[in-house]
């Protein structure tokens, strides 16, 4: 008898004693009945060393090409961490020419060892199906020879679990993008092979990763667009977005007429205030080159909003603006370069020119933000080299504290431009930081 082909489908078995009195009918009926139960591309065998000259006789009587044997070293038969370590190895490169959906695993012969090893291997591999042999037993515990069926048992359940812990873990740790590819592809047809209960969860939790992952990239238009509802459950809750943050996003979104200055204005201290959180959840995550970008735009923006309270706007400057035309002229009294115009003719200030222009507006704010000229990461010969500006190479630093101390001053920045009620917007901004890493 040969095992029968099919399109590809493996059954792995481990191959125990039986009762070596009866070991035709104990061990390699039962064992010719599983195989026999359908068609195999291939069986994998996984014997001890004990029983490696049964799987040796199996082989041969079923043709022996279609059959591999893999034995445990001797005495690993009984130590299930050592047995889990073989056969795990024997999974993954059978999974080299296989999916797991073309793998089941008979795990009902062997010691409790080898059966709680084979289940183990099997699960971490995400193989969805596991079998046994079930039926009446004898007075030694032993099914009787004739009377065996396949009992099939699906992984999915302990699989999907795994997977939303892990989703959790990454959204705890900020990692909103990593979360999709450690769920099931929900559009390819094993994703029927998980409970509806399951995919329900996992695609709320898509949602809500692609919810986070968007507002962290600063796309604010695509996180207000992202459907996620409620937690899927209560152990869900410390992580999900909340009507406050989706408000927050939304109101991102609405972005004034630029010549409503006021307005402008007003808009522009939500996403100053959402930029801080971005930037020093760049340096909790160890990206000090993309936080000092932020840190200077922040510190940009702050410049820009005041100047729009002023009725100015540093992209499309009044010439006649008495504040403006004394900056001027003290720019060609001291043969510095003008303010530069822009491709329509357009008068403009950079960071520096706008607190110049501030200060002359009698801002509150404009001394501050000229000192920031001394502070040594936001030098122009620091910044405008770095790698992610008009450079070659990063300029942040290793050490993440000169970096936590540039945002802890432009929190102060922030706090004191925005009084009080700013505190309440930073605690939105900075809600995604579930945990500090």
């Amino acid at each position: 008898m040969r095992v029968p082909r099919d399109n590809g489908r493996t059954l792995v078995m481990t191959v125990g004693t039986g009762d070596v009195n009866r070991l035709e009918d104990t061990l390699l009926t039962p064992l010719r009945k599983s195989i026999a139960t359908d068609a195999w591309k291939a069986v994998v065998l996984l014997p001890s060393t004990v029983t490696a000259s049964f799987a040796n006789r199996l082989r041969q009587e079923l043709g022996g090409a279609d059959i591999e044997i893999h034995p445990l070293p001797e005495g690993d038969e009984n130590d299930a961490d050592r047995a889990y370590a073989h056969f795990d190895q024997v999974l993954a490169a059978l999974l080299q020419r296989a999916s797991p959906e073309q793998i089941e695993v008979d795990f009902t012969r062997g010691t409790k060892a080898m059966s709680a090893a084979l289940v183990l291997a099997a699960t971490r591999r995400a193989i969805p199906g596991l079998r046994y042999l079930v039926g009446p037993r004898d007075r030694r515990g032993i099914v009787e020879p004739g009377f065996e069926r396949v009992h099939r048992i699906p992984t999915t359940t302990v699989d999907g679990h795994r997977r939303l812990d892990l989703a959790r873990a990454l959204l705890q740790r900020g990692d909103f993008a990593a979360v999709p590819d450690v769920l099931p592809n929900l559009d390819h047809p094993s994703a029927s092979l998980y409970a509806d209960e399951l995919l329900a969860t996992m695609r709320a939790v898509r949602a809500a990763a692609h919810f986070y992952a968007a507002w962290d990239r600063l796309d604010y238009a695509s996180a207000a667009n992202v459907e996620a509802g409620a937690p899927p459950s209560r152990d869900w809750e410390p992580v999900w977005p909340t009507d406050a943050m989706r408000a927050w996003v939304t109101d991102l979104t609405h972005e004034p007429d630029r010549t409503d200055h006021t307005a402008m204005a007003a808009w522009l201290r939500g996403l100053v205030v959402d930029l801080q959180a971005n930037g020093e959840r760049r340096v909790r995550a160890g990206q000090h080159e993309d936080a000092l970008v932020r840190a200077y735009r922040t510190l940009e923006l702050i410049g820009q909003m005041r100047l729009f309270d002023q009725g100015l706007d540093s992209g499309n400057l009044d010439p006649d603006r008495a504040e403006v035309k004394a900056l001027q002229d003290r720019l060609k009294k001291r043969n510095d370069a003008p303010l530069p115009v822009g491709p329509g003719g357009e008068l403009q200030a950079g960071r520096l020119q706008v607190a110049r222009i501030l200060k002359r507006c009698g801002d509150g704010l404009a001394q501050r933000l000229l000192d920031f000229e001394n502070v040594s990461l936001l030098k122009p010969t620091l910044r405008n080299t770095s790698v992610l500006v008009h450079g070659f190479v990063a300029r942040a630093p290793d050490d993440p504290q000169p970096l936590r101390s540039l945002f802890d001053d432009l929190d102060a920045l922030i706090r004191e431009d925005g009084g009080p009620a700013v505190a309440d917007r930073l605690q939105v901004a900075r809600s995604p930081t579930f945990r500090a890493v």
